[in-house]
């Protein structure tokens, strides 16, 4: 056949109800056909104004595979007929005025897909063999959606370059096919992509490589409550570059603009990010699992890479909201903003970021430093400040877990995070300002641990509480939680308030001593030079905490104390007799006193024979009856043995303890009299600490 051509009108090919293939117009020209070569040639060939309506089913076949027959031509010996198959070469192939609508029954929604006004054209069509064919393609969907696409494309094996652009299409149409355990409501947002695609298929696996840029606008979507959850403006991604195998992905720019999100910690305790996905259901027992096949490990050299240029978010909104609490609390963080610099999968690249906003468009937020989420093992190492923090409307939290509203207060948060090889050191330095309990609260959360009290501890003289919480661990522990670890220590401040309250002393001088208490020598209620040095720092401490007042509390070891008391009472009389002989002598200088005499070896032996003939009890005597001199040794084993130490001298020596300690404080460290109290007790009382002394004053707290 030569110069053939073929027009055929109004066609009509049903598939089933409501569906099928109609084609106002089809002409063929420029035919040749060669029975010997079994050889078809045609010109061209040109489909107007058509409509194709197809769906596929459950099993997922297709409606048009129901026209085809199954099996073959076969010969009459039974055996398939050996008939060459037929060559061809189409010139051009083109269409205009066509709409393709596709509806999917495999889902329970069956959801429908129409392409109108397509235009198209495939040139340089042959077969069997194919060689490449350029094609050109335009549609429109929906109400404003476009899509094009130009380019070549090899069926077998499979090669394909050229270029795709795609235009608001919504994303609401391809809702059903999300998962069905993601529990999201897509209510908006449109899918606008420009790509130049260069793919090869060799065997199983498809190479090549692509570039250019995508975006989501206008996106909104709800939560399963039907709650905002998640929305922005522009989403952008700009000069995108790749391959597929092995997969590399280089982002210039990310930019996200004018975008929301909200975080809800539920009245059961759960972050309500945690009710976006429903894990499925475990198989019952003894039915069979599938077991996956195991995964190679990736071979070397094909490491994932990928690098993001920048990524810029501007003008964010984040809303929080807490139900777990006895009243709610909300709040918002506003102008959500900044620059993230250098995103990359290598190990030993680091992007700078820098972000910024502010909580309830007053107090400022700032997030600093580097990070590489995208290698193997995720490393950061950031610096955030967020201050001016009003404590006030953070009354739900304070009522809830400490019983007390807060009438005014600023927090300043310094926090410095470092992980790296999945261990994480962090070091949260927090300052809180002027903060001040109000009304009581009542409620079965709240602490019994004195609050008030252990705030009045930790606040200075200009109104601030200044905490340094050092938190490590392992982040691929399941238990372990840096909040839980900080609550934790800010617990274990409040039972230090109630059990040993001025142990929170300790940090403002940078030592170890222990504030609580200071230590005697048996027997005496003078103070040492290093607990001198102590007082001075508590008073120091207490000086700038004026709502605090301090209770004193003398205690004596009832064994060694009494023994020496024996001793210091034996060596104030002697230190008398000294400053007595002074005093007749007229020797005595404007600092002496009883208490500062000393003794040289000769003195100390003359000043215990003359306390010892003073005493009452019975002495050795000699033949003659006079007082027999004796040892000095033995004067003094004879003058402790009759010194009687009871009950009444040991609660002397406590309060004695006692009121050495107040003077101290009022007269060396300045405080005022009327912040010290001296207070009675058990004297007898074991110390609170294996290994303390019990030679000792204790100190208790209590505020105005």
């Amino acid at each position: 056949l030569e110069k053939f051509a073929v027009q055929a009108r109004q066609l009509s090919v049903p598939f089933g109800k409501g569906e099928g293939l109609t084609l106002a117009s089809l002409s063929l020209s420029g035919g040749r056909f060669s029975q010997k070569k079994n050889l078809l040639e045609v010109g061209g060939v040109t489909l107007k104004d058509g409509d194709l309506r197809f769906s596929r089913d459950r099993n997922g076949t297709l409606s048009p595979l129901t026209l085809l027959r199954a099996g073959g031509s076969t010969a009459a010996n039974g055996t398939k007929a050996a008939t060459p198959p037929l060559r061809y070469r189409i010139g051009r192939v083109s269409g205009a005025g066509l709409s393709i609508a596709f509806t999917d029954g495999m889902l329970v929604e069956r959801p429908s897909y129409a392409l109108k006004n397509i235009a198209f054209t495939l040139e340089k069509l042959t077969g069997p063999t194919f060689g490449p064919i350029p094609f050109k393609l335009a549609a429109a969907y929906g109400p404003e959606g476009s899509l094009r696409a130009a380019g070549s494309v090899t069926p077998t094996p499979l090669k394909l370059k050229g270029e795709l652009a795609i235009q608001r299409i919504p994303l609401t149409d391809f809702a059903p096919y999300l998962p069905d355990n993601l529990n999201i409501i897509l209510v908006d947002g449109y899918l606008d992509t420009q790509l130049s695609l260069s793919l090869a298929s060799s065997g199983k696996e498809l190479a090549g490589n692509f570039e250019g840029s995508a975006g989501v606008r206008s996106f909104y979507c709800l939560d399963a409550n039907t709650e905002d959850l998640l929305k922005w403006d522009s989403l952008e991604l700009d000069k995108v570059t790749g391959s597929l195998s092995p997969f590399t992905l280089a982002i210039n720019d990310v930019s996200l603009s004018k975008f929301y999100s909200r975080l809800v910690i539920e009245k059961d305790g759960t972050l309500n990010l945690l009710h976006l996905y429903t894990p499925k259901p475990a198989a019952p027992a003894g039915q069979s699992k599938t077991v996956p096949s195991p995964v190679a490990p990736a071979a070397a050299g094909k490491q994932k890479a990928i690098s993001i240029a920048t990524v810029t978010m501007q003008d964010g909104t984040i809303d929080y909201t807490d139900r777990h609490l006895k009243s709610d609390y909300s709040t918002t963080l506003y102008n959500l903003g900044g620059r993230i610099s250098g995103l990359s999968s290598q190990e030993n690249r680091f992007a700078d970021v820098d972000l910024r906003g502010n909580l309830q468009n007053q107090s400022p937020l700032r997030i600093t430093g580097r990070i590489n989420p995208l290698r193997d093992n995720f490393f950061a190492d950031l610096k955030v400040s967020f201050t001016d923090i009003e404590l006030s409307p953070m009354t739900p939290y304070s009522g809830t877990f400490l019983g007390y509203a807060v009438d005014k207060g600023k927090l300043f948060l310094d926090l410095q995070y470092k992980i790296e090889n999945k261990q994480l050191n962090s070091e949260n330095k927090v300052v809180i300002d002027q903060l001040t309990f109000g009304k009581r609260i009542e409620s079965d959360k709240a602490t019994n641990l004195p609050v008030r009290l252990a705030v009045a501890l930790l606040k200075d003289r200009k109104g601030e509480i200044r905490l340094d919480l050092p938190v490590t661990g392992r982040t691929d522990d399941p238990q372990f939680s840096v909040w839980r670890v900080v609550l934790r220590i800010l617990k274990n401040l409040l039972v230090k308030a109630a059990t040993a309250p001025f142990s929170l002393f300790q940090s403002l001088f940078g030592g170890k001593e222990d504030f609580n208490s200071v230590a005697f020598a048996f027997g005496s209620s003078e103070l040492s030079s290093g607990e001198r040095e102590k007082l001075l720092k508590l008073a120091t401490a207490l000086r700038d905490r004026p709502s605090l007042k301090v209770e004193v509390a003398g205690f004596v070891d009832k064994e060694r104390d009494a023994e020496g008391y024996r001793n210091e009472l034996l060596l104030k009389k002697m230190r008398a007799e000294k400053f007595l002989d002074l005093v007749k002598e007229k020797k005595t200088r404007p600092v002496d006193s009883p208490e500062t005499m000393e003794f040289s070896p000769e003195e100390y032996s003359h000043y215990l024979k003359v306390v010892y003939k003073k005493e009452k009890f019975p002495k050795p005597r000699n033949i003659l009856g006079f007082v027999k001199d004796i040892p000095d040794s033995e004067m003094k084993k004879l003058i402790l043995a009759n010194t009687v130490v009871g009950d009444k001298q040991l609660h002397e020596l406590a309060h004695d303890r006692a009121a050495t300690v107040s003077s101290f404080l009022v007269e060396h460290g300045k405080m005022d009299a009327a912040r010290v109290f001296q207070k009675r007790g058990d004297i007898y009382r074991a110390p609170a600490k294996e290994g303390e002394p019990g030679s000792r004053v204790e100190f208790g707290a209590a505020v105005e």
